[in-house]
């Protein structure tokens, strides 16, 4: 079947993934160490700070999907996505440091304070999140092309995962949080300006003018596959306590928070090499099975890798590399589905809700980190584990572990029976809707 559309610039591609890396750097700075920023460094409890989580992931409920609902009956006149995410360049990593400060308050003022201030960057996060993959349904309609500029955006996400992997423990542990996440801040604004001065929005599309709660509900309840997509999302990354646990597994268990550099070097192959290669696995065999293998190889190399323990250090390297590229490759398609899911929409409907539906996709990624996150410090909690404490038990030694290894496997499995028994969108379903709907859309010279 022949491809419709344009083709992008190696500029515009470039300067879209660069953004991606301060985005990243951003987002995995918070889900990564927030965390033990605010149970270690600030002394608040573990059911303090989960129940924090929690509560910012409940407003967000409500609040994502407003935000796409506005995102998509805005009309700015430089663009339908590219004012937001130009605001937002250089608010979100300024609302970062304010996160991780340290004022020395009391307890009750640290509780608000960073109720306050997580709730804020949260919904900053959103306003990000939505129209940053939503403009790549605007930088071109070529189902191809979308799937090497989203690609892009992919390495640049792991690029950052793997900057901030290997580089914020030692910031950490010789520079203190503040000054770690004022030049990390710095950096990840420096890499988000370009996108600013170098991607275009070639491709308008006929909307609705109005957008009512009735038209944002039918927007995601219609869609089936975005609902079976993100329900297996959320099952995968509600459970994913390693992403929290992690430095505490470092600090801990390994006896040196620097020591995370090691192990998340030993995963900077596939951070780097999945998405480069992910357009031609994608032609080759189709984003359903790559999804399928890379959750049924994750599984099986957790599973060996809680048995195994970690006393052999290296063993524990290479195995934890291995579930990683299996977990890695469904996870860096996420926006790619959700670019399949707005035209499967958009064709079943007549209505195009890019915002409604990429604010699923944030707000799934934001519900499933705060699920995890709370998770895990419940669990670690319940096994003795306490932040301010000179030592841990063997007991809240042995919680780490289990929260680091055995606990994802869960959502692992949720996911791989709920997406390969109901999931059934392919690539050449997709082309031919884009194909149908061609006189839909009028092409912005």
């Amino acid at each position: 079947m022949k491809k419709t559309g344009f083709l992008t610039s190696s500029k515009e591609r470039n300067s879209y993934g660069l953004w991606f890396v301060g985005q990243n750097i951003i987002y995995m700075m918070v889900i990564s160490y927030l965390a033990i920023f605010l149970t270690d460094e600030i002394g608040l409890t573990e059911a303090v700070v989960g129940t924090l989580f929690l509560v910012a992931r409940v407003w967000d409920a409500v609040n994502d999907p407003m935000l796409g609902a506005i995102v998509d009956k805005s009309q700015p006149k430089r663009g339908k996505f590219k004012p937001w995410i130009n605001a937002v360049t250089l608010i979100m990593p300024i609302a970062t440091i304010f996160l991780f400060w340290n004022f020395n308050g009391s307890g009750t003022f640290n509780v608000i304070y960073f109720y306050i201030s997580y709730i804020v960057w949260g919904m900053l996060y959103t306003v990000s999140d939505i129209p940053i993959f939503a403009l790549a349904t605007t930088m071109t309609d070529n189902s191809d092309e979308r799937v090497s500029i989203i690609s892009i955006g992919r390495l640049a996400a792991g690029l950052a995962s793997m900057v901030i992997g290997i580089l914020a423990p030692q910031f950490i542990a010789n520079l203190g949080y503040q000054t770690t996440i004022i030049v990390l801040m710095g950096i990840a604004m420096l890499t988000m300006i370009p996108l600013r001065f170098f991607v275009k929005e070639r491709v308008l599309y006929k909307r609705s003018s109005v957008i009512t709660l009735k038209s944002m509900f039918r927007a995601v309840f219609s869609n089936k596959y975005l609902l079976i997509f993100y329900g297996s999302f959320i099952a995968i990354t509600s459970t994913m306590t390693s992403m929290t646990i992690a430095p505490y597994f470092a600090k801990w268990n390994l006896g040196d928070i620097g020591i995370q550099t090691i192990i998340m070097a030993t995963m900077a192959i596939p951070m780097i090499l999945l998405p480069i290669i992910t357009p031609f696995l994608v032609r080759k065999f189709g984003k359903r099975k790559i999804f399928m293998y890379g959750i049924g190889s994750s599984i099986l190399f957790s599973v060996i890798q809680y048995l195994v323990g970690y006393e052999q250090f290296g063993l524990f390297l290479i195995l934890n590399a291995l579930k990683s590229i299996g977990l890695l490759s469904p996870m860096l398609m996420m926006g790619i589905f959700s670019a399949d899911c707005v035209e499967y929409g958009a064709y079943t409907t007549g209505k195009r809700n890019e915002g409604v539906i990429f604010s699923i996709q944030t707000f799934s990624t934001k519900l499933g980190s705060a699920i995890s996150g709370a998770l895990a410090l419940f669990f670690i909690s319940a096994f003795g584990y306490v932040g301010t404490a000179t030592v841990q038990t063997e007991q809240a030694l042995n919680g780490i572990w289990i929260s680091l290894s055995l606990i994802p496997i869960v959502g692992l499995i949720i996911a791989f029976v709920l997406f390969g028994f109901y999931y059934k969108l392919t690539e050449k379903d997709v082309e031919r809707m884009i194909k149908e709907m061609a006189l839909d859309k009028t092409i912005a010279e």
